[in-house]
């Protein structure tokens, strides 16, 4: 099917039958709408599971019935967008009201985003052995594409984890090998991995970090 004749589909699941063009299929309109909204439930279910497989912490915390409330009204109301069924979670925690939720949720994509990231070698401690400080401070960092940062508006670190205490301001994602692991992080260390998006050599990361932290806090 040409690109053109999958756009003007998604239009009309989008908008209705309005927006769809005379002659794309064969049969009487009653048909084709009977059509389009079988394809358009499959659609929305497709979607509805994704997120439930996408978000199981979040269902857990807000309950199955609250949560799939929530997760009909996102989709109903346009929050998937045209994205695929493995993409649709992007906007998810946004969407939720609830701090706690919202910040499980975006634990949950963070995840799955480092699960999915592009395979590239990490650095090593060994890897620093025998090198003065000159040549560590001059070491070029950049993060990890699987490394995510994700800051806490609420009390969902021990939700996460037992063993994250509470007031844990972020976490760390980060495939180190071949398992997501996620790890409590300091304000102050989440700052400096958020500066490591781009790259730069150590010695000027640790400058930026005394200079935002004056007192290691």
């Amino acid at each position: 099917m040409p690109d053109s004749d999958q756009a003007a589909i998604a239009m009309t699941l989008l908008h209705g039958p309005g927006h769809l063009p005379r002659n794309l299929f064969a049969g009487s309109e009653a048909a084709v709408l009977r059509g389009l909204r079988v394809h358009a439930n499959t659609i929305s279910h497709a979607r509805l599971v994704a997120l439930e497989e996408t978000f199981p912490r979040t269902r857990a915390h807000l309950g199955e019935e609250v949560f799939n409330s929530l997760s009909h009204a996102f989709v109903e109301g346009g929050g998937a967008g045209r994205r695929s069924p493995g993409d649709i979670g992007a906007a998810f925690p946004d969407w939720l009201g609830d701090a706690i939720a919202a910040d499980l949720a975006r634990v949950e994509w963070n995840w799955l985003q480092s699960y999915n990231a592009a395979e590239a070698p990490a650095l090593e401690m060994g890897e620093l052995a025998g090198q003065s400080e000159a040549e560590m401070l001059a070491l070029p960092l950049h993060l990890h594409p699987a490394t995510r940062v994700v800051r806490l508006a609420g009390d969902a670190a021990p939700l996460v984890d037992r063993a994250f205490e509470p007031g844990t301001p972020a976490l760390l994602v980060a495939r180190p090998a071949a398992e997501v692991r996620l790890f409590a992080l300091h304000a102050s260390a989440a700052d400096a991995l958020e500066c490591a998006k781009e790259i730069m050599p150590l010695g000027n990361l640790l400058a930026l970090l005394a200079e935002h932290h004056p007192d290691g806090g």
